[in-house]
């Protein structure tokens, strides 16, 4: 008999989201769950290493507030952008990977790309 593999869904509490916007910032973190946001973007939750960058939490829908985080603490990554839609699937449970925020790409058109580097280790 066939069985239908379900994905996950991200909802409810989940661990501050890294924001990682400025050239040169980074998060380093060992991959302890992969997930899809309810728009179908990859999320991965990483236990920290290390963060060059901020972390934010949900505090009413569509609000989020700045918080203080330590290593070992769980972040999450949401991949809302071509590159890391691309990338965050192809991680594994217990890689440690750093992803990396490289600056904007100058497309034809006059748009722009965000570019991430993402290492694993």
């Amino acid at each position: 008999m066939a069985r239908e593999i379900q994905g996950s869904t991200v909802t409810g509490n989940f661990p501050p989201l890294v924001g990682i916007r400025t050239v040169g910032n980074y998060v380093k973190g060992k991959v302890t769950a992969k997930a899809t946001t309810t728009n179908g973007n990859p999320a991965i939750t990483l236990e920290l290493i290390d963060l060059e960058g901020s972390t934010s939490a949900s505090v009413s829908k569509g609000v989020y507030q700045e918080v203080d985080v330590n290593v070992g603490d769980a972040v999450q990554v949401i991949g809302s952008n071509k590159q890391l839609r691309e990338k965050l699937p192809q991680l594994n449970i217990g890689d440690v990977a750093t992803i990396t925020f490289l600056g904007k790409k100058k497309l034809q058109g006059g748009k722009t790309l965000n570019e991430f580097r993402v290492e694993v280790e």
